[in-house]
C-alpha cells in the first residue's frame, strides 16, 4: 500500500491547522421513522410504505464539560429500499448531514432551531399533514454514551459483474470501553478494549459480519489520543498542532501530516468526507502496535515506548509473509523510545523499525518442528518489490543499517542468501545510477547489512540472559559496526524550547517472524540508546532504576506485536514452561483461526467483505492509493479510463495436453521437436512449405491476418502429468512436472535467445499441472500474482480431478489462467458442470479474488466432454472433414449454447479432428475393448469482462504427437492490455472530484407551506417539478424534512454536484426581490426574512400548489474536504524524518542486467506455492510420530492415536471456550480457542479435518499399482 509519488508537479493543498479536541465523547440517538419510498400516484409500491428505519444522531461533546448538549450533531439516514445499488453506480446506501445548531439531551426529542426560535413544525405521520406540535410524532430515542466515535465501515458484498444489485451493509463504529495509559506531550493516550458496531439498517443478520471486527478491538492493541492542556507549571504547548498518534515526535515538531501507514481507522473516515465532514473534528486516528509507560516521579523522568504497526501489508502469521508488490512488508512496525522530563519540557525520541524479509516467500501450515520456508519469487521477478520497499526507507528514514537475525543454515539459510544477494544488488544498481549521474551524495555499500546468526551465537555462551548475550556479542563485537552507527545515526532531542539534536537513520531489524529474536535485539539496543538519551538531556537520575523499567516495557511491547500476528505473547523472555505453552498456542491460533483474523483485518483495513467485485477491479486497474477511494469514484474513474490509460496488445500462447502419466520412453529425445509443434510454431507446422523437415504437423484454424512474433506469456498446462495412483493422489509426484518445465527452459534458450523468459509461477495438483511463462523485460510490470488449487474428486475431497489457477496483474489489466481436469465418462456431462461451477466458487486469490472478476480468463485442460453420436459416425465426419457437422454433437457446445457452464466465456473454431482417445504411438482411435468414442476432450476457452479490453484468437489446433493417448492443444492470442498514466490518473481524479463538487451533493428547499398538504404529496410535487425543469436523469438519493417556527424545510440529496449544480441555475418561472423590498402578505413577508438574514438576493420559485421556497446549497468547505481526501490517499514524499535523508534517494528503478543476479532466475525447480494440506500431512506425520522404522512396534498405539485425533477434529464442540486468543494471555489462558469461531461457517477446519482423514488413509490404505489408476 505504499503510495506511488505524486508525478503532476502540483502541489497538493494543506489544512489549516485543527482546532484541539478535549473529549472525543459522543452521545447517540435513533429515530425510527416511516420510508416513503413510492410516489402518490405510483400505488403499485403502497404495500413497502409501512416499512421502517432507522436514522441516527451522533452528539460530539467537544466542551469538555461534560454538562454541555449543544454542540454539532451528525444526522445519519438509512437509503430506502427503492435506491439500493445497481451495477452501474455505487452511491453509499446512507447520507450524513451536518446539523449545527440542534438541541440533543437524553431526556428531550430533538428540535431545530434554524432562525434562533424554540416552537418546532412537524409531520403527523397518521393524519399525513403539516401541523404545529412540541413534540415529534417519532420521538428520538436515547442510545448510549460511547468513548469516541470512528467513523463508518461500509462492507460492499458484489460476488460478481453481473449481479443486479450490490448488498452495501454500513456499521457506525464507537468505543465504548477503554483505559488511560497517561499523558504524553499535549495528549492522553487511550487504549481501546471494547467497540459497538451499529448497523444503519435494521437486520439483524448484519451483526454476523462485523463479529470478527468486535474482537479485533478487544486484543487491547489500539489506540488514540485526546487533546490535554498544558500543565499549570509550564503553560506552553510541545508543538504547534494537537499533538497525532500515528507520528514520532521529529516528525511532530516538523508538522508532517499524519501518517497514513499507522492510521489504522483512515477507510472508516471515508464515508464523512463524502459528505464534506470535516473528519479532524469527530474522528481520532487510530493506531494498532503497543503503547507503555514508566513513571519515576523521584526522577522527573516519564518513559514511553511507541511501536506503530503499519496497515499496509497487516494480518496473521501464516497469511501475511514477506513483501507486497508495492514494497509494503508483513509485520512492519517503527518502534518509538521517548524519554521526556515534563518540569524541564525537554525531551529525546528514538526510531527502531522491524519487518519482514523483503521477497516473495511463505511458510506452509500446521509445522511442528520444521520451520520449511519457500520462496515463490526469482530474483528477478522480486527485485522491483525489494527496490520499492527499500526507496521508501530510505527517503522516510535516512541511511539504514540492516540487520538480519535469521540462521545460516537449514531452512533459513536460503532466504537469508536471497536477501543478501538482492541487497548486493541493490546497492551495484544504486552505484551505478549515481555514477551516472555524477551524483555526489553518500552512496550505500555492503556494510549496511549485518547477517548475525541469532541462535547460532547463543550457543557459543552459556549463562548469560538474552540481554547480555546481545550486548557481548553483538553490540560490544568490533566486527559489527553497531556502536559507531549509533553515535552516527543518533536520536531526536528538545531541550531549553530549541531543537537540540535529529535522527538520520535508522535500525532495520528481521528474524523470520519479526517477534521473539527481534524484540531481544531491540531491547538491548534501546537499552544502549537509554543512557545516551539521558546524557543529552543532562538529567541526572537512578539509571539501573530507570533501565529496569524499560526493560519491563520492551518486554510488554514484544508481546503487544506478537500477540497481533500470532495470537499469542512473545517467546523467549520468560519461563520455558511459558513458551511451550504459547508454542501451542500459536500452533491452535495460527492454524485454525487466522484465516477470519485476517479477514476481519483487511475488512477494517479496506472496508470491502470477501466478495468485492469492485475492490478487485481497483487493485488490478488502479493503483494502491486509489483503492480506497467510495465506490461512485470508482466507478466514475472506470468510466473515463480512456482519458490516462493506453491499450497494448500481448501475445500469449497456451498449450494443454493430457499426457497420460508421461512414461513414454520415447519422449526423451522428441521434447524439442513436440514443444516446437505444440507451443511455438504450431501455425507454421500447419504448411508443408513452413514445415522444417522432420518437424512435426499441426491442423487447426488460423487467422488471416496472423503475423508471426514471439511470445510475451506462455501457459502450459499438463493432465495426468503423473499416474492417478492412490499413492500419489496422497502425496503428488512432481519430478515429471519438474522435468517438463526444465525441457521448456532448455528451449527458450536454444530458440530464443534475444527474448529470455522466466517462471512467473507453476503448481502441480496430483496430474494437474500449470506453468506460466513471461518475458523476463515484463517482469517490473507483473504483480499481484496469486496461485490456487480446487480439487473436485470425490465431491471435493480428493485431487485426482480438479484445477490449478494462476492470476497475475500485468501493468493495469489482470488475466487467469485455469487449469483443469473434468470428472470423465460418456454420460457425466452434468458433474462436469458441477466441476465448473465448483472450481468458480472455490477459486480465491490475495487480495480477495475470484476467477471470475479478471479482465482475462483463459481456461484451459481436458475437460472431457463427450461427443454424442456413435464412433461410425464420429469417424465418418472425420474422414470428410466435417468438423462443423460433428460440433453439433458436442456435449459442452450444447451446455454454452445452453448456458448451463462457462457462462459468457467463447471457444474459437475447430478445425481439427476430436483428440481423444488414440492408441499411444499411432494415428488410430482406441482399439480397445472398451472402443471409446473419439471426442473433442481437450479445450482451450477464453472470456473477457471488460468492454474496452479485447481478445482476439490466432491460432487454434493440434499438434499431432503420437506419445499419449490425447493429442496436445495449443492456441494464439493476441489480448489488449491496459497500460495506466499514473501523472494523468492523478489529474484525472483530482478533476474528478472537482467536477463532482460538492460532494455531499445537498440543497435545502425552505418554504412557506400554508394549505393542507400532506407530506408525501409535497415530496412528489418537489420530484415532479425537478424532473420536469432539469431533466429526467437528475438522481434525487435520499430527502427529509425539518422546520422552525415559521418554514418548513426540505432537505434533498443528489446523487452527485453535477446534478447539484444544474438544479441550482435559475429557470424563467424564478422571480428576484431586493433586499429593500417591503411586503405585508405572507410570501412578502418571507423573502424580506430571508434577504436580511442571508444578506443577499434571494431567488424565490413557486410550484404549482402555489407554495413558494428558497433553494440553498448547503456548502461545507469543498476545498478543505478534498485536501483531506488527497492527504488520506497520497503520502507526500517531501515529509522525511530529517532533510538530510533525500541523499539516500535511490532514484527510477532501473531493472538489472541479467548477469547481475546470483542465482538461476530461469526455472526454480520447486512449485511456486506448497500447498497446505500436503505439509500438514508431514508435519502431522512428526507430531503423531509415525516412523517407518519403528511402525511395527508402534502401530497400534498409532493407530489408535490416528483415530483419535481424526474424531476429534470431527467434532467441533471438543474445541470449545470462551475466550478469543486475540485477547492478553495468561498462565493458563493461551491454549484457549474460541467456540464462535470453531464452527463459524468460514471457518478453516473442514480442511484440516480432510487432512487428517487424507493421513489416516495413506498410513493404512495399500498402495495401489501403477497401472491401477483413476481415470
Amino acid at each position: 500500500m505504499f503510495s506511488n509519488p505524486l508525478t503532476t508537479g502540483s502541489k497538493r493543498p494543506s489544512l489549516p491547522v485543527e482546532t484541539p479536541v478535549s473529549s472525543w465523547n459522543v452521545i447517540v440517538y435513533r429515530k425510527t421513522e416511516p420510508i416513503h419510498s413510492f410516489h402518490s400516484y405510483d400505488t403499485s409500491q403502497a404495500q413497502y410504505f409501512q416499512q421502517g428505519y432507522a436514522s441516527f444522531y451522533i452528539q460530539l461533546q467537544q466542551s469538555a464539560d461534560p454538562s454541555s448538549t449543544n454542540s454539532s450533531v451528525l444526522y445519519l439516514r438509512y437509503l430506502t429500499q427503492s435506491q439500493r445499488n445497481s451495477v452501474d453506480t455505487s452511491v453509499l446506501p446512507f447520507t450524513i448531514s451536518l446539523l449545527d445548531d440542534l438541541k440533543l439531551s437524553p431526556e428531550t426529542s430533538p428540535s431545530l432551531s434554524a432562525m434562533g426560535t424554540q416552537a418546532s413544525r412537524f409531520y403527523n405521520t397518521e393524519q399525513q399533514s403539516v401541523r404545529i406540535n412540541e413534540q415529534s410524532e417519532h420521538p428520538t430515542a436515547f442510545l448510549f454514551r460511547a468513548k469516541a466515535f470512528l467513523g463508518i465501515l461500509v462492507l460492499n458484498n458484489v460476488t460478481n459483474s453481473t449481479n443486479a444489485a450490490a448488498i452495501i451493509r454500513a456499521y457506525m463504529i464507537f468505543v465504548t470501553e477503554e483505559t488511560p495509559i497517561g499523558r504524553l506531550f499535549d495528549a492522553n493516550i487511550i487504549r481501546i478494549l471494547q467497540i459497538a458496531a451499529v448497523p444503519l439498517r435494521d437486520c439483524q443478520e448484519d451483526e454476523t459480519y462485523v463479529s470478527g471486527i468486535k474482537k479485533l478491538f478487544q486484543g487491547g492493541c489500539f489506540y488514540y489520543s485526546k487533546y490535554s492542556k498544558p500543565e499549570s507549571n509550564y503553560n506552553k504547548h510541545y508543538f504547534d498542532k494537537p499533538y497525532d498518534i500515528t507520528l514520532c515526535a521529529q516528525r511532530m515538531e516538523q508538522g508532517h501530516d499524519s501518517d497514513i501507514r499507522f492510521f489504522w481507522n483512515r477507510g472508516l473516515s471515508l464515508p464523512l468526507l463524502k459528505y464534506n465532514i470535516d473528519i479532524r473534528y469527530w474522528i481520532p486516528k487510530v493506531m494498532c502496535g503497543g503503547i507503555e509507560n514508566f513513571r519515576s516521579q523521584h526522577d522527573d523522568i516519564d518513559l514511553w515506548l511507541i511501536s506503530r504497526l503499519s496497515c499496509e501489508r497487516a494480518g496473521t502469521r501464516f497469511n501475511v509473509r514477506g513483501v507486497n508488490d508495492d514494497g509494503a512488508v508483513a509485520n512492519f512496525v517503527e518502534t518509538e523510545q521517548i524519554v521526556l522530563i515534563p518540569q524541564q519540557h525537554s525531551y529525546s525520541s528514538f526510531i527502531i523499525i522491524r519487518g519482514s524479509i523483503p521477497i516473495f516467500w511463505h511458510q506452509p501450515r500446521f509445522q511442528v518442528a520444521t520451520h520449511r520456508i519457500n520462496i515463490s519469487r526469482s530474483e528477478a521477478l522480486s527485485y522491483k518489490a525489494f527496490f520499492e520497499h527499500f526507496k521508501h526507507l530510505y527517503c522516510h528514514y535516512g541511511r539504514l543499517l540492516v540487520i538480519n537475525l535469521v540462521e545460516r543454515r537449514d531452512h533459513e539459510k536460503r532466504i537469508g542468501n536471497e536477501y543478501k544477494n538482492l541487497f548486493d544488488l541493490l546497492v551495484k544498481t544504486s552505484r551505478q545510477t549515481q555514477n551516472s549521474q555524477q551524483s555526489s551524495v553518500n552512496h550505500l555499500n555492503e556494510r549496511d547489512f549485518i547477517w548475525f546468526d541469532y541462535h547460532e551465537q547463543s550457543r557459543t555462551i552459556k549463562n548469560f540472559t538474552a540481554e547480555q548475550f546481545v550486548q557481548k556479542l553483538f553490540i560490544e563485537n568490533v566486527n559489527y559496526p553497531i556502536k559507531e552507527r549509533l553515535h552516527q545515526q543518533g536520536f531526536f532531542t528538545w531541550m531549553n524550547g530549541a531543537k537540540y539534536s535529529t535522527q538520520k537513520g535508522v535500525f532495520r531489524m528481521n528474524c523470520i517472524d519479526c517477534l521473539d529474536r527481534t524484540n531481544n535485539v531491540q531491547l538491548t539496543i534501546g537499552s544502549n540508546v537509554l543512557f545516551m538519551q539521558l546524557q543529552a538531556l543532562k538529567k541526572q537520575c537512578n539509571s539501573y532504576y530507570i533501565s529496569d523499567g524499560l526493560r519491563g516495557m520492551w518486554v510488554k511491547n514484544g508481546d503487544h506485536i506478537s500477540r497481533i500476528y500470532t495470537g499469542t505473547g512473545a517467546l523467549g523472555q520468560r519461563s520455558k514452561a511459558k513458551d511451550i505453552q504459547r508454542s501451542v498456542g500459536r500452533a491452535i491460533q495460527n492454524n485454525l483461526r487466522d484465516d477470519d483474523k485476517q479477514q476481519s483485518v483487511q475488512t477494517l483495513i479496506y472496508s470491502y467483505s470477501k466478495d468485492s467485485y469492485l475492490h478487485e477491479r481497483s487493485v488490478a486497474a488502479l493503483f494502491t492509493p486509489y483503492v480506497i477511494s467510495d465506490g461512485f469514484i470508482l466507478n466514475e474513474l472506470f468510466k473515463i479510463r480512456r482519458n490516462y490509460t493506453r491499450k497494448e496488445k500481448f501475445r500469449i500462447s497456451i498449450g494443454t495436453w493430457n499426457i497420460n502419466g508421461d512414461k513414454n520412453p520415447a519422449l526423451g529425445h522428441q521434447y524439442p521437436s513436440i514443444l516446437d509443434a505444440w507451443l511455438f510454431h504450431g501455425p507454421d507446422n500447419m504448411s508443408t512449405n513452413l514445415r522444417k523437415p522432420n518437424a512435426i504437423p499441426t491442423n487447426g484454424y488460423l487467422a488471416s491476418d496472423y503475423e508471426k512474433s514471439s511470445p510475451d506469456i506462455v501457459a502450459i498446462g499438463f493432465q495426468e502429468i503423473c499416474d492417478l495412483t492412490a499413492s500419489n493422489i496422497v502425496s503428488k509426484s512432481s519430478s515429471n512436472a519438474n522435468r517438463w518445465v526444465e525441457n521448456v527452459e532448455d528451449y527458450f534458450k536454444k530458440n530464443y535467445q534475444d527474448t529470455e523468459y522466466i517462471l512467473l509461477g507453476m503448481d502441480q495438483l496430483v496430474g494437474v499441472c500449470l506453468a506460466i511463462f513471461i518475458r523476463r523485460d515484463l517482469a517490473p510490470y507483473v504483480k499481484n500474482v496469486g496461485i490456487d488449487t480446487v480439487k473436485t474428486g470425490m465431491g471435493g475431497t480428493l485431487g485426482n480431478k480438479g484445477c490449478v489457477a494462476i492470476r497475475l496483474v500485468l501493468h493495469n489489466t489482470s488475466i487467469c489462467f485455469i487449469c483443469a481436469h473434468f470428472t470423465a465418462g460418456q454420460n457425466e456431462y452434468s458433474e462436469r458442470n458441477k466441476d465448473y461451477k465448483l472450481m468458480m466458487e472455490k477459486l480465491s486469490f490475495q487480495p480477495p479474488s475470484r476467477a471470475i472478476w479478471h479482465d482475462h480468463i483463459f481456461f484451459l485442460g481436458d475437460f472431457n466432454y463427450r461427443l454424442t453420436i456413435p464412433r461410425a459416425q464420429v469417424e465418418y465426419f472425420v474422414r470428410n472433414g466435417s468438423y462443423k457437422e460433428l460440433l453439433e454433437y458436442d456435449q459442452l457446445k450444447k451446455e454454452l449454447q445452453e448456458k448451463r457452464v462457462f457462462r459468457d466465456f467463447e471457444e474459437g473454431e475447430i478445425r481439427f479432428p476430436p483428440t481423444y482417445k488414440y492408441d499411444i504411438g499411432s494415428d488410430e482411435y482406441d482399439t480397445s475393448e472398451k472402443a471409446r468414442t473419439p471426442s473433442y476432450t481437450d479445450r482451450v476457452l477464453w472470456r473477457t469482462t471488460c468492454p474496452n479490453i479485447q481478445i482476439k484468437q490466432l491460432y487454434y489446433g493440434r499438434a499431432e504427437v503420437k506419445t499419449s493417448d490425447h493429442r496436445p492443444v495449443s492456441s494464439i492470442f493476441d489480448a489488449d492490455v491496459e497500460i495506466c498514466d499514473e501523472k494523468r490518473l492523478y489529474e484525472e481524479y483530482v478533476q474528478l472530484y472537482r467536477r463532482l463538487s460538492p460532494s455531499n451533493a445537498l440543497i435545502r428547499y425552505d418554504m412557506v407551506a400554508n394549505s393542507i398538504q400532506t407530506k408525501q404529496q409535497i415530496i412528489d410535487e418537489f420530484d415532479l417539478y425537478i424532473k420536469k425543469r432539469y431533466g429526467s436523469d437528475i438522481s434525487i438519493v435520499d430527502r427529509f424534512f425539518a422546520s422552525n417556527q415559521r418554514y418548513l424545510s426540505l432537505y434533498m440529496f443528489f446523487e452527485n454536484g453535477e446534478h447539484v449544480r444544474r438544479v441550482l441555475e435559475p429557470r424563467e418561472d424564478q422571480v428576484k426581490y431586493k433586499q429593500e423590498q417591503e411586503y405585508k402578505i405572507t410570501l412578502k413577508e418571507f423573502k424580506i426574512r430571508y434577504a436580511k438574514i442571508c444578506g443577499q438576493r434571494v431567488y424565490v420559485t413557486n410550484l404549482q400548489s402555489g407554495i413558494y421556497f428558497k433553494k440553498t446549497l448547503i456548502d461545507l468547505n469543498e476545498d478543505v474536504a478534498l485536501a483531506e481526501r488527497l492527504i488520506l490517499f497520497f503520502t507526500d514524499v517531501n515529509q522525511t524524518m530529517d532533510p538530510e535523508t533525500i541523499n539516500y534517494d535511490l532514484g527510477a528503478y532501473q531493472q538489472p542486467a541479467r548477469e547481475s543476479l546470483s542465482t538461476n532466475q530461469d526455472i526454480p525447480v520447486t512449485s511456486a506455492v506448497d500447498h497446505d494440506d500436503d505439509s500438514a500431512i508431514a508435519n502431522l506425520s512428526q507430531l503423531i510420530h509415525i516412523n517407518k522404522h519403528e511402525q511395527a512396534k508402534d502401530d497400534t498405539e498409532t493407530d489408535q492415536f490416528v483415530k483419535e485425533l481424526f474424531t476429534l477434529c470431527l467434532l467441533d464442540s471438543s474445541y470449545a471456550s470462551t475466550r478469543d486468543l486475540n485477547q492478553n494471555d495468561s498462565t493458563t489462558d493461551d491454549l484457549k480457542t474460541d467456540d464462535d469461531t470453531m464452527n463459524s461457517p468460514n471457518s478453516s477446519n473442514n480442511k484440516y479435518r480432510s487432512q487428517l482423514l487424507r493421513l489416516y488413509a495413506k498410513q493404512h490404505i495399500p498402495h495401489r499399482s501403477k497401472n491401477d489408476n483413476y481415470k
